[in-house]
C-alpha cells in the first residue's frame, strides 16, 4: 500500500510521502478508501488531498498552485501508477 505513495513522491515535488497517513483513523471510518478496503479488500485505495493555495517543494520554497500544476500532479499521478503496474509484473 506505501508502493504508489513512494512513488509518487519520487515523481514530483507536489507530493510529500512523509505527510501519508498509512492508518484506519476510527474519525475516518466512514470514509470511501476505508469503506472500500474494509468491504472489499481493496489495497491501493486513497484519498489525494491539495492545497487550494501552495505546496513547498524539497528545498522548502513554497510555489502557488495554478490549474497547469494540478495537471502536472495528475499527469505524475498517472505514470506513477504505470511504474507501479510495470513493478508488480
Amino acid at each position: 500500500m506505501r508502493v504508489i505513495p513512494r512513488l509518487l513522491a519520487e515523481e514530483t515535488d507536489m507530493f510529500r510521502y512523509h505527510s501519508c497517513r498509512f492508518q484506519n483513523e476510527q474519525s475516518k471510518a466512514a470514509a470511501a478508501r476505508i469503506v472500500i478496503n474494509k468491504e472489499f479488500n481493496v489495497t491501493n485505495c486513497f484519498t489525494l488531498e491539495a492545497s487550494f493555495h501552495a505546496y513547498f517543494d524539497r528545498d522548502n520554497i513554497n510555489f502557488e498552485f495554478t490549474t497547469e500544476k494540478y495537471e502536472e500532479m495528475g499527469e505524475s499521478l498517472v505514470s506513477s501508477l504505470y511504474d507501479y503496474v510495470v513493478i508488480m509484473e
